[in-house]
């Protein structure tokens, strides 16, 4: 074979090399395009959910407040009672017109009675009269249980979000108030943000309550409505030849007051221009790297190291500070690895570039690119700028800490206001300041981080962290759970009073007990929330105090009126707490009688301060309250705290009752704190009272009053 043909076939070799690489190459970068305008997609998604769920609860809440305004009116209730049609269109109407100027979307606000009669519609006051809500579910259920619900609806023109809340005039029901607003404001508020389309799709079992309604099916179960043509022509097949560039999530639930699904919020993306940029990117790329291998081809032995490097510099790297760029930082956290990741944003840096120039902008980009870089070496992370402005530090980290954190970014901080910039040409040294945002996950920091910065910024903080450190364990997921449970009951009355019945020695009711449930509704079935589900975390996260007012609120108002005692339970820390303590003092205001009011001691880890406690406790004696002490017998409440506060009732430790059938010392204990309590005349209550055989041998050790189930559970009374 001669050289000529050597180098011939070599040649050939070398551009089948080539031609195959570059192949593999194309095929390999559409691959990463699709994945990444489909993670992209992904992000976008999750973004519009967590923006809409945002908009929705601040709806919500400002529906709710308007309606307090509204129902808190002078006269209204009793208009309402009246059935006074003038009177309250007199009284309603300067609040719908005010309703109006804040909450343009608010298009209903309708008064009913308690049998379902309409009353009085701000929206439309010539039609009043009917009974048709009679069979709406959202307004039966806000008679029969005499609470606020929120929801979404569907009605006659379209599908709208309603809030509810009964109207009490003297201590009864009169009717209720119902307030609706389309959802156009917050999906406007949506579309103000990304490039979107939005629909409604509605279950098709409920299509025959909208009146002549133009709907395009969507599957078999649904049907679109309120959307416009993109999305008509998105789900009617004629947007094929361009599907790539038109996605569709449809993963955002609109449920009614009780969890049921009506349908869900259909948002159209136009994703073109992510398309056409990550094309573009891909091209770019896929020519440089095309014009790489035949340069490779030439320098294969020699140089492919250097190129390669030289390549990866000017992909990965920010040409004006030298810090890795946006691509870098993304080809890391594509890694799924669990990094600490803060995005800092140069306060006002567009007023730097106005005041002193592009080129002294750049400066100071440079010397604020130094800071960070040398600050990521003492501390072992990576600097990134990733726009303008923007520069990044990530860490890899696999536990976070809080306080570390906290460290961390004040350091950051000091250097940057120590951090005095001197550039040619300007007189004065030029200083910057930061915000930032901060986040800490393996999914998706750098789109968290943006988010806490954005917010850092409207409430005008230095930083703000999006996350708290991410806890994989089985409890922290129940707490978490339990927390948001809290929470919502709160914000919808789901925090109720059960009383349990307390008898005498004869069986008779003398009073009761009032115990705190939360009520949980699940697609229509309801639950009941025990307090050793909940108020252990609420204490620990901040709740327990809203809980505590509530649960004084209802149980005090509730036995106004009636003749029994009402016992409530106090923990000694709620002594000392003046929120929980000026809702009680309201309460007791409230009462002609306050001696039907017992204040139950109960048992906590220990008391610190008794003498505090005994002084708070002579303050409420003198009110005219009466003092029992829980769970004698065990902890705190021994026979010498007992002789300084000398309460009017002990409550037996429901312990010693269980047991006394068959545990002596049970029953020698029982008999000793009855005896003593006889000589300093006070009265003993014994819990856990099961069946008739305890019944009786306590009535022979001379207990005065009972609680058990032998007796009764505890039961709603005031919601029946």
């Amino acid at each position: 074979m001669t050289i000529h043909q050597t180098k011939r076939n070599t040649l050939i070799l070398i551009i089948i090399v080539l031609a195959l690489s570059w192949i593999v190459t194309y095929l390999s970068l559409a691959y990463q395009l699709k994945n990444s305008i489909d993670e992209q997609f992904q992000r976008m998604s999750a973004s519009t959910a967590t923006l809409f769920r945002l908009n929705l609860e601040h709806d919500r809440k400002t529906l709710d407040f308007e309606l307090d305004r509204v129902v808190k009116a002078k006269n209204l209730p009793e208009a309402i009672a009246n059935h006074d049609y003038e009177q309250i269109k007199s009284i309603v109407s300067p609040y719908y017109q005010q309703i109006k100027v804040t909450q343009s979307a608010v298009k209903i606000l309708t008064f009913r009675s308690t049998e379902g009669v309409t009353l009085f519609r701000a929206h439309k006051p010539e039609f009043f009269g009917d009974t048709l809500n009679k069979k709406r579910k959202l307004i039966v259920d806000t008679n029969r249980l005499q609470r606020s619900f929120t929801g979404f609806e569907v009605g006659k023109l379209e599908m709208t979000y309603r809030v509810t809340k009964p109207i009490f005039y003297r201590n009864k029901y009169v009717g209720n108030v119902e307030i609706g607003m389309t959802p156009t404001d917050f999906i406007k508020n949506l579309s103000s943000i990304f490039k979107i389309d939005i629909g409604i799709a509605i279950d098709e079992s409920l299509s025959s309550i909208m009146l002549s309604r133009e709907m395009t099916p969507i599957g078999d179960k649904y049907l679109l409505i309120d959307a416009n043509d993109n999305l008509k022509m998105h789900f009617s097949n004629q947007h094929d030849e361009n599907s790539e560039l038109y996605k569709v999530n449809m993963s955002i639930a609109l449920e009614n007051h009780i969890s049921q699904k009506l349908g869900f919020l259909v948002v159209g993306y136009d994703i073109s221009g992510i398309v056409k940029k990550d094309r573009a990117f891909m091209y770019r790329l896929f020519f440089i790297v095309g014009f790489m291998m035949f340069v490779l081809a030439f320098v294969l032995q020699q140089g492919f190291g250097r190129v390669l490097k030289c390549f990866t510099k000017q992909v990965y790297t920010d040409h004006l500070t030298g810090l890795k760029n946006l691509h870098a930082l993304n080809d890391l956290l594509s890694s799924k690895q669990t990094h600490l990741l803060i995005l800092s944003n140069i306060k006002e840096f567009s007023l730097i570039n106005e005041l002193y120039g592009v080129e002294i902008g750049d400066k100071i980009l440079i010397q604020v690119a130094e800071l960070f870089e040398s600050f990521a070496k003492e501390h072992d992370c990576i600097a990134y700028r990733v726009s303008s402005d923007e520069f990044v530090l990530l860490k890899q980290e696999d536990i976070f800490d809080g306080d570390e954190y906290i460290g961390f970014i004040n350091k950051l901080y000091s250097d940057i206001n120590n951090l005095k910039i001197l550039v040619d040409g300007v007189d004065e040294l030029i200083s910057v300041e930061l915000y930032s945002g901060l986040a800490f996950n393996n999914l998706h920091p750098l789109e968290d981080a943006q988010m806490a910065l954005k917010k850092a910024k409207s409430q005008l903080l230095p930083y703000l962290m999006y996350s708290q450190q991410v806890d994989t364990k089985q409890y922290s997921h129940i707490v978490m759970q339990a927390k948001r449970k809290i929470k919502y009951a709160l914000e919808n009355k789901n925090v109720i009073p059960f009383f349990q019945q307390i008898t005498d020695a004869d069986g008779k009711t003398i009073k009761y007990e009032a115990l705190v449930r939360i009520v949980e509704y699940d697609n229509g079935k309801q639950t009941i929330m025990t307090p050793d589900m909940f108020l252990d975390i609420s204490i620990k996260s901040g709740l327990y105090i809203k809980i505590s007012q509530e649960m004084l609120e209802q149980s005090l108002a509730f036995f106004l009126e009636r003749e029994e005692k009402v016992s409530v339970n106090f923990l000694p820390s709620d002594f000392f707490n003046s929120s929980i303590m000026a809702t009680f003092m309201d309460c007791v205001k409230e009462f002609d009688s306050p001696e039907r009011i017992v204040v139950e001691i109960t048992e906590q880890d220990g008391v610190e301060d008794f003498d505090r406690l005994t002084a708070v406790v002579d303050k409420l004696r003198k009110l005219g309250v009466l003092i029992a002490i829980d769970d004698f017998g065990s902890g705190y409440a021994n026979y010498a705290h007992i002789l300084k506060i000398r309460p009017d009732y002990l409550k037996i430790d429901g312990s010693l009752v269980q047991n006394i059938l068959t545990d002596l010392e049970s029953q020698i204990l029982v008999k000793s704190i009855v005896s003593f309590a006889q000589e300093l005349n006070i009265t003993t209550v014994a819990e856990y009272v099961e069946n008739e055989d305890i019944f009786e041998l306590l009535k022979e050790y001379g207990v005065d009053e009972y609680q058990g189930y032998y007796f009764g559970r505890p039961a709603d009374l005031i919601n029946g």
